[in-house]
């Protein structure tokens, strides 16, 4: 007991002492300058959010080159501190890379997305060519764990523009302290916002108005659509709606000065100026919450399951894994230390033969390797086992999808060689076997995609992913009415085991299947909401609600597998995995 407490404590003190190192190292936390080196002209922007919750940092670069063409790498190397009582403190690091290829004369602008999810963070930026340091840049640090109500918001401002006069909030202070609170939110000029989507999963919100609008280039508008797509909520000040998305269709908020739009999981305010000056961000952030949707909404760690372990070390229990048999692999070493140690040693001696005990210890050992092998083999394989839990929401007007995925991944054998690779635009968040983040070192190179090298997937371990994407999609389903009732033609890729198509107060159920690209006849019946879940599909309670409000001119289907999703890693084989599309035929209402 004695032992176990002071392994405690020694972790704690390390993590505090990489804690307030990294702290130290960073007095201005932030960078926003530019260096000439050699025919290298470099402006890094690392000026993000106070405080961020789990996601990505964008740190951005412009980059002029005035010599001959060449490849370049731009290096993150990165602490984490997790602090916490009820999980254990620890630590880990990252080293995140990407390369950028510039011809002569070259001026190009890069958004590297750096994942961040620990309670503190501290990353240091190189550039490299071939392998020698061009440049250097200083720690900056970030805390990237915060809760919904304490995660920084965006404020875009221009110069002059009336939104520059928002109001920003402030951290609540405990009573008693007489030291300034600091302020949550922050502001940055149009010029300087990322271009991948990716930096704002770190944000509360984002406010924005015409004037800003209009100054952004193509790249950041789409950015920011796609992460309103994905959950966010962006907050457009003095404009309609309509300017950011022509079909969107308007709701009266909360307040009556206020319009809402749905943009797949994510939501567009309207309201004008006059009615947030008095107050600031702070009613405004609170009014937002309202009728919102929190396992579908950035940031992710608003979701009320986020980071919950099933057991042994899985977000999801995947059937017919019960993780690493520990007590199977320790009953085999044990006979092993007996076999080759006292009972050769005694068969040898009784022969008086001792000196073959050259021969028969590397021949014992030799069959406890195939045998340990073959145990492994015959009872997992050599394949990556999955289960996931995904939820897609289609706009086939639009054409337009958003998913949310929660998956659990084991590679039995052998960690695979490739490790796991993503979509660059995918979010992705390493949850690890408890639920916090990763305390391993991980190795994440950014050229051509998101590949998680190393520290990620291992072999005979649980590996707990958040999965958010968005994306364009021409997959559908098509209802038309004929001679024997509502038809339905598939068109997602996937085969349907469940469909539910709700037209007016009539639900149209389907019996069966339905292959990709086959039709059938659905039958009607009146919409039901204790009857809404299909017969023999267990469906996680988060999710429930979404079938018994089931919204008009929508469909909820369950497919076989997911066209939306991508798990990362190839030749999956999945076990119970369950996978939702509600869609939007006519657009989102």
């Amino acid at each position: 007991m004695a032992t176990r407490r002071g392994q405690r404590s020694a972790r704690w003190i390390s993590a505090l002492v990489v804690f307030f190192c990294a702290a130290a190292a960073a007095p201005a936390a932030r960078e926003y300058r530019t260096e000439d080196v050699g025919t290298l002209r470099i402006t890094i922007d690392t000026d993000w959010a106070p405080r961020s919750a789990p996601g990505y940092l964008p740190a951005r670069f412009e980059i002029t080159n005035m010599g001959d063409a060449r490849v370049i790498e731009i290096i993150a190397q990165g602490s984490r501190v997790f602090v916490g009582r009820t999980r254990g403190a620890g630590s880990g690091s990252t080293i995140t890379r990407q390369s950028v290829r510039l011809a002569m004369g070259d001026r190009v602008k890069v958004t590297m997305p750096v994942p961040i999810y620990a309670d503190s963070e501290s990353l240091r930026f190189e550039i490299q060519e071939r392998g020698r340091l061009l440049l250097r840049f200083n720690y900056s640090g970030f805390q990237s764990r915060a809760a919904l109500h304490d995660a920084s918001a965006l404020v875009v401002a221009a110069a002059g523009s009336p939104t520059s006069g928002v109001g920003l909030r402030t951290a609540r202070v405990p009573a008693g302290r007489s030291t300034p609170a600091p302020t949550l939110d922050f502001v940055l000029e149009p010029s300087r916002l990322p271009s991948n989507w990716l930096g704002y999963t770190s944000l509360r919100a984002v406010v924005i108005g015409p004037i800003e609008w209009g100054q952004m280039s193509d790249g950041q508008k789409s950015a920011l659509l796609t992460w309103t797509a994905s959950g966010g909520d962006l907050i457009f000040v003095n404009g309609e709606i309509k300017t950011l998305v022509p079909s969107a269709k308007l709701q009266p908020g909360v307040n009556p000065d206020r319009m809402i739009a749905r943009h797949l999981f994510g939501r567009i305010h309207a309201l004008n100026l006059t009615s947030l000056a008095p107050t600031g961000l702070s009613d405004l952030l609170l009014a937002t919450e309202t009728d919102r949707e929190l396992h579908l909404a950035m940031p992710a760690n608003t979701a009320p399951d986020w980071g919950n372990i099933e057991g042994r070390g899985f977000r999801l229990r995947i059937p017919g894994i019960q993780g690493v048999p520990a007590r199977v692999y320790l009953g085999i070493l044990i006979l092993f230390s007996f076999l080759i140690g006292p009972v050769n040693y005694w068969l040898l001696r009784r022969r008086r033969q001792q000196v073959l005990v050259v021969l028969t210890a590397p021949l014992i050992s030799a069959a406890f390797i195939v045998l340990l092998a073959g145990y492994a083999i015959a009872g997992e394989g050599f394949h990556v086992q999955g289960r996931a839990v995904t939820f897609t929401m289609l706009d086939q007007v639009n054409k337009q999808a958003a998913t949310r995925a929660t998956v659990s991944l084991y590679a039995a054998g052998m960690t695979p060689s490739a490790g796991l690779t993503f979509p660059r635009d995918a979010a992705v968040y390493t949850i690890g076997p408890e639920g916090m983040g990763l305390r391993d070192r991980v190795d994440l190179n950014l050229t051509d995609a998101q590949h998680y090298a190393s520290g990620v997937l291992q072999a005979r371990s649980p590996t707990n992913l958040e999965q958010v994407t968005a994306r364009a999609a021409r997959e559908r389903l098509t209802f038309s009415r004929g001679d024997a009732g509502m038809e339905v033609t598939n068109g997602l890729e996937a085969s349907i085991v469940a469909l539910l198509y709700r037209d007016g107060d009539t639900i149209y159920r389907l019996d069966g299947s339905v292959s990709s690209g086959g039709k059938h006849t659905l039958k009607a019946a009146p919409f039901n909401p204790l009857q809404a879940i299909p017969e023999g599909l267990r469906i996680p309670a988060k999710f429930v609600d979404i079938f018994q409000n089931q919204p008009r001119g929508s469909y909820i289907a369950v497919l076989d597998r997911s066209p939306f999703w991508e798990p990362g890693v190839s030749g999956l084989v999945e076990r119970g995995s369950l996978h939702i599309v509600m869609g939007w035929p006519e657009g989102q209402q």
